[in-house]
């Protein structure tokens, strides 16, 4: 009797157990649990699910109701419906999840970079409006134009807009001639000149022969074209690469690749498997599957990254923006202090073109001016360990396409996350998935996809940005290998060579490199101290080593490089008194050419 009891217990536990391992899988009478699962989830209302297994003919995705007349199970169409809308966010939540990371080190140092080029042409501006209102004299009124549309072409230019560098350089300097030629050639107490008299001057500057201001305006354009363009460039692949991974995170999904997600993710609701979770690769075949047409971007993304990298190696050298900017006003300095010296030997050929000067009748009464400080700012962080450690990232990216669809079948929503698992939902039944792991590539999956069928059609917005990557990888190759791999040598300043001071020679062109290899900031001028006194002025401490980045102490009011000593930024009252020698010279020999004439 004490025997058969026992037996007795031991069944009995056996049924309960028997009884609570069905409840979590598949309770064979009851959807109770899929119900709740459904509402729980937000997926639809409960009333849509089911009170027990039925079979409904018009399922067909999760299985064919029209072929499988026995099936039963806690969905209907309606359901099914459902899980093929949800599982599309689903795909696209987690694709923004491993996208997130790549997308924002883009997006960041985009906007950094752009801000700080930004700031770095506002530098320049301030340090040329210091420039002609407290070395050179020159008024507000007179100055505010030519130096605000100058300087708003090349913020315009960072900014992606169509803009000529060469044309804005000589459009600027067309428009200060009048003003160098009123305030320095001649007397700066006359009345001013008319604006017919101002236009002539602006028209005829690039015609006069001297130049008056030599061959500046072209070495300038030149190193700001270098420098621009490369900034430029860098700006439109960083935009590039953020529209690469927008376009990535709204890609449209075809009818098989979310037939096949909702089989990974909701289908096996529908036997009762609510915690089941789907076999690692069943979710790779799929994911590659989906994803086939994003993997082919991975070669042409990686050459990308390259070119980028190539690009980050350049801003530096010549097209170091930071230097080329921080050099600017000593650079239109010395084409001013050319434009002084040399006044005399090309006056009469003003004077041949626009006649003599034509002065309004009264002179202008003058508006008190607030006076211009000194450039002051600084850059938090150099711009050159910014970048190296931004490429570090993102070239850590490289493989993203390739691996991206692996990748999503790492995140908990759509795999167990290991292929060791043998008790997974394989699409089916929580069985061992048994199929051959198909390769990412497209034409693999076009052939051998055992989960979906993956068209061998083209998918316009992933050809349209493949094209994208392509040609602005084309365009940084082209770019330097004209040009070569730029060394860490360049000239902050651009000096005319001693022996070409009295050489009328034109704008010159964009070969006369020879100039630059002056560096001890030599000034172009002979006006007693006055390049001294405007090197004090410049506040920079002159290095040819690339990887220094100049920045003015906000403090202090100090220009200062890593481990070098300080320069104050003084305006020199002896910097004035020279010009006004200059002035009285220049004024002598003009008014003897002008009897002359």
């Amino acid at each position: 009797m004490q025997r058969y009891s026992l037996l007795w217990g031991v069944l009995v536990t056996f049924l309960v157990g028997q009884n609570s391992a069905n409840s979590w899988t598949s309770n064979h009478n009851e959807c109770s649990n899929v119900q709740h699962h459904y509402v729980q989830l937000d997926i639809g209302h409960g009333s849509l699910t089911p009170a027990k297994k039925i079979h409904d003919a018009s399922m067909d995705v999760c299985y064919n109701g029209a072929q499988a007349k026995n099936k039963t199970s806690c969905c209907n169409r309606q359901m099914e419906k459902k899980y093929l809308q949800v599982v599309q966010k689903d795909f696209y939540d987690v694709i923004k999840m491993k996208s997130a990371y790549l997308k924002n080190l883009i997006s960041s140092n985009a906007s950094f970079y752009q801000e700080k080029f930004l700031q770095l042409i506002k530098l320049a501006e301030a340090s040329t409006d210091f420039l002609f209102s407290n070395i050179y004299k020159i008024p507000l009124k007179d100055r505010h134009g030519p130096i605000g549309d100058f300087f708003m072409d090349l913020q315009a230019y960072i900014k992606r807009r169509p803009v000529n560098i060469q044309d804005s350089v000589q459009r600027f300097f067309d428009a200060i001639f009048p003003l160098v030629f009123h305030s320095n050639l001649n007397d700066p107490n006359l009345k001013d000149y008319t604006d017919e008299y101002k236009e002539c001057l602006s028209q005829a500057r690039q015609a006069i022969y001297p130049a008056p201001f030599k061959n500046f305006p072209s070495k300038i354009s030149h190193h700001l074209s270098k420098a621009l363009s490369t900034a430029h460039k860098f700006m439109e692949a960083l935009n590039l690469g953020v529209e690469a991974v927008n376009t990535t995170e709204h890609l449209l999904l075809d009818t098989q690749c979310t037939r096949a997600l909702t089989r990974v993710k909701y289908c096996s609701h529908c036997d009762g498997y609510i915690a089941a979770r789907p076999c690692h690769n069943f979710c790779l075949n799929v994911m590659r599957g989906c994803l086939a047409y994003v993997a082919e971007l991975d070669e042409q993304w990686n050459k990308f990254i390259d070119s980028t990298e190539k690009l980050a190696t350049n801003m530096r050298g010549s097209h170091n923006l930071t230097q080329v900017m921080m050099a600017l006003d000593g650079n239109i300095s010395d084409a001013i202090m050319h434009a002084m010296q040399n006044g005399p030997r090309f006056y009469s050929k003003v004077i041949a073109k626009c006649n003599h000067p034509q002065f309004l009748k009264s002179k202008k009464p003058g508006q008190p001016e607030p006076p211009v400080k000194p450039t002051t700012g600084r850059w938090q962080v150099p711009l050159h360990v910014h970048l190296q450690s931004f490429m570090q990232q993102f070239l850590a990216s490289k493989g993203f396409y390739k691996s991206l669809a692996d990748s999503m079948c790492q995140h908990d929503m759509f795999s167990t996350g290991t292929s060791s698992r043998r008790k997974c939902w394989n699409g089916e039944e929580m069985k061992p998935y048994t199929k051959l792991v198909v390769a990412g590539e497209l034409a693999s999956q076009v052939k051998s996809n055992p989960e979906m069928r993956v068209s061998p059609g083209k998918n316009t917005a992933l050809i349209m940005l493949k094209d994208k990557l392509a040609h602005v990888t084309k365009s940084i190759d082209h770019k330097f290998s004209l040009t070569g791999m730029q060394s860490d040598t360049w000239v902050v300043h651009i000096h005319p060579s001693p022996g070409d001071v009295n050489q009328g020679s034109g704008d010159g062109g964009q070969g006369d490199d020879e100039d630059d290899n002056n560096i001890d900031g030599s000034g172009s001028g002979n006006g007693g101290n006055f390049q001294d006194d405007l090197r004090r002025y410049n506040g920079r401490k002159k290095d040819n080593n690339d990887n220094t980045d100049i920045f003015i102490d906000e403090e202090s009011n100090v220009a200062v490089t890593p481990n070098q000593p300080a320069v104050p930024i003084v305006q020199s009252a002896a910097a004035s008194s020279t010009v006004s020698f200059v002035f009285v010279v220049t004024t002598i020999l003009s008014s003897a050419l002008w009897v002359n004439g």
